[in-house]
């Protein structure tokens, strides 16, 4: 039976699990704030201790792959990749929005259509909506809460589950009781078992060497004023 790390850093928690196919054996979490560097390798060690594992025990790592975060995708999916090269096992790359609508699906044991959405600062969004019903992808990018983003919304009929920190956002932006929102929903490593498990079974493996996380938009950063 594979043993799998999983590594989910694409928000704000940090949250890194010792999984098999039967379940989730061990979990660690954080949504402190930005700790991800400070905290993921250490987690790491907790739970294969928690587990009764050696590091060399581990199969296969599954990382939460984007949108998300720059820095928390960059030093997840740096670390996972280390954690491959060392023991030579392979990489799951999971899509961060996807993992959050399913286990929000799979938590409230509903189905239907589900919006799993991210805070991207200002007045914009990554947001990927899932159909759970045919499991299939309606739309996945990054958005500015404007009429376009409206029109996407607009043009399905259902009602929609927002998850994750952006539903607030989107909330406040649709004023719409059509729709439900879940903001209280974080992230979490155990949502990337179902993918990971059957990208296991199909060999759904990426490659190591050159792999990076789906950033969508590029990394900015402000210049310090000058006194």
């Amino acid at each position: 039976m594979p043993n799998f790390l999983l590594i989910e850093t694409a928000g704000s928690v940090c949250s890194v699990a010792i999984a098999n196919e039967t379940g989730v054996i061990s979990i660690r979490e954080n949504d402190e704030g930005q700790q991800h560097a400070a905290l993921v390798t250490v987690f790491i060690d907790q739970v294969l201790k928690e587990a009764d594992l050696k590091i060399s025990e581990l199969n296969v790592v599954a990382v939460s792959a984007g949108p998300g975060s720059y820095t928390g995708l960059r030093i997840g999916v740096s670390t996972a990749k280390g954690v491959c090269f060392g023991l030579q096992i392979p990489l799951i790359a999971v899509d961060s929005l996807q993992s959050l609508a399913s286990g929000f699906s799979e938590e409230k044991k509903q189905t239907g259509m589900v919006c799993g959405v991210f805070d991207a600062r200002r007045d914009e969004v990554y947001f990927g909506i899932w159909n759970e019903k045919s499991n299939s992808i309606i739309s996945s990018r990054s958005a500015i809460l404007n009429d376009e983003f409206l029109s996407i919304i607009n043009s399905i009929k259902a009602p929609i589950s927002f998850v994750g920190n952006g539903a607030e956002k989107v909330k406040i932006f649709l004023s719409n009781e059509k729709h439900q929102y879940h903001p209280q929903l974080k992230s979490s490593a155990k949502y990337l078992l179902p993918s990971a498990l059957k990208k296991f079974s199909e060999k759904d493996f990426v490659d190591v060497a050159y792999f990076e996380p789906n950033y969508i938009k590029p990394f900015y950063f402000a210049e310090s004023k000058k006194v």
